[in-house]
């Protein structure tokens, strides 16, 4: 990944590198877990490749002392990074891979991120806002059940699908002033499908 990887944060390519991607692969995949490449994963919808990720964690900026939520479709690898840059990660995931994931991240001594029982955005009603939000997945739009669960100077990071399949990371920061969008480049992620996103 170095080749991709250069004017990104440094503390997440660490991260990346940290996590082991072939956990969360069919053991098929293995042998070429580590190519920066996007591969099958649980139910066989796509999983993005490793420099997806890396550029769509860079926008979405996370720091140490932040509450992240992460809401998609097979995005336990993604939250696993996410977990060693943030205090607190809790994950909505929308492929049958949520129990697993709770299993792997239990064997990687992972302890900070909750996995909601219910596919839904507002399992985490306890939380009042999120510092970042990150949408793991193809979207068309975004609803403001989303929005109005980030905090005042919040991320909130998702990928944006528009006809002809081209996708774009998205990136909207809150701040007293308003919100202010910018674009992170193309990307390829599965599309959401399941996931209550509308309001």
């Amino acid at each position: 990944l170095s080749s991709d990887s250069r004017g990104f944060n440094s503390s997440i390519i660490d991260a990346l590198r940290e996590v082991p991607r072939h956990m969360f692969l069919d053991a098929s995949y293995e042998k070429i877990a580590y190519e920066n490449i996007s591969l099958p994963a649980y139910g066989g919808s796509p999983k993005p490749s490793p420099s997806d990720i890396l550029a769509s964690i860079d926008i979405l900026s996370p720091a140490s002392t932040d509450v992240v939520l992460i809401a998609g479709s097979n995005a336990g690898y993604a939250a696993a990074i996410l977990s060693k840059l943030a205090a607190e990660v809790y994950l909505i995931e929308e492929s049958p891979a949520a129990a697993a994931y709770v299993e792997i991240f239990q064997e990687l001594g992972i302890d900070n991120i909750t996995v909601a029982e219910q596919p839904d955005i507002n399992s985490f009603n306890d939380i009042f806002a999120f510092d970042k939000i990150f949408i793991h997945g193809a979207v068309s739009e975004i609803s403001e059940n989303i929005t109005e669960r980030l905090s005042i100077q919040g991320n909130l990071t998702f990928v944006l699908s528009v006809s002809g399949s081209f996708q774009q990371i998205i990136s909207l920061n809150r701040s007293l002033l308003g919100d202010r969008i910018s674009c992170g480049g193309s990307c390829y992620y599965p599309e959401i499908k399941t996931l209550q996103i509308s309001n």
